[in-house]
């Protein structure tokens, strides 16, 4: 995922490599870091991943509660464990065929 990586002119090489390019060849320029799309985005990603090991809901919460750091650090700024909640989520329409490609 691009956009978790090229929020920085230092990633230019890595962005031109995966020809992130506009009509006439230049390279584009970096994305915003948006705290929310990126929270998304991970989320997104560790569902796939999870998915893609075989783990259902139940080993991916128990995976999640591992990280005690993050949930204190969710629950003090949202008042609940919104990186578990957005996986499981992202992960239950995984398992029902609800997300393609483009929903990634």
């Amino acid at each position: 995922m691009l956009a978790l990586t090229y929020t920085a002119h230092d990633m230019a090489p890595l962005a031109r490599d995966l020809d992130y390019v506009d009509g006439n060849g230049k390279l584009k320029p970096p994305f915003v870091w948006d705290p929310e799309d990126r929270r998304q985005r991970m989320a997104r990603l560790d569902a796939l991943f999870m998915y893609l090991y075989g783990l259902g809901e139940a080993d991916a919460d128990y995976i999640l509660s591992t990280f005690p750091i993050v949930r204190e650090k969710d629950e003090a700024a949202f008042g609940t464990y919104c990186t578990r909640d957005l996986i499981l989520a992202y992960l239950q329409r995984l398992e029902k065929g609800l997300l393609s490609h483009a929903g990634m």
